[in-house]
């Protein structure tokens, strides 16, 4: 998983976290990994989008 983002007026309402849930959902058994380094300021939403997964999206 490699930067996911959205727009201004559409940040901070869930869309980046459905869509991984969405994938997760249509490929279970994956192991889900980013594929870059975080920005220090996603590291919130790393560790949130990443409580119920195993591996949680390792670097």
């Amino acid at each position: 998983m490699e930067a996911p983002h959205s727009y201004e007026g559409y940040k901070r309402c869930g869309l980046a976290s459905a869509a991984l849930q969405s994938l997760r959902h249509a490929y279970p058994g994956l192991q889900w990994h980013t594929g870059g380094g975080h920005f220090r300021g996603a590291e919130p939403f790393w560790h949130a989008v990443s409580a119920d997964v195993p591996g949680r999206y390792t670097q």
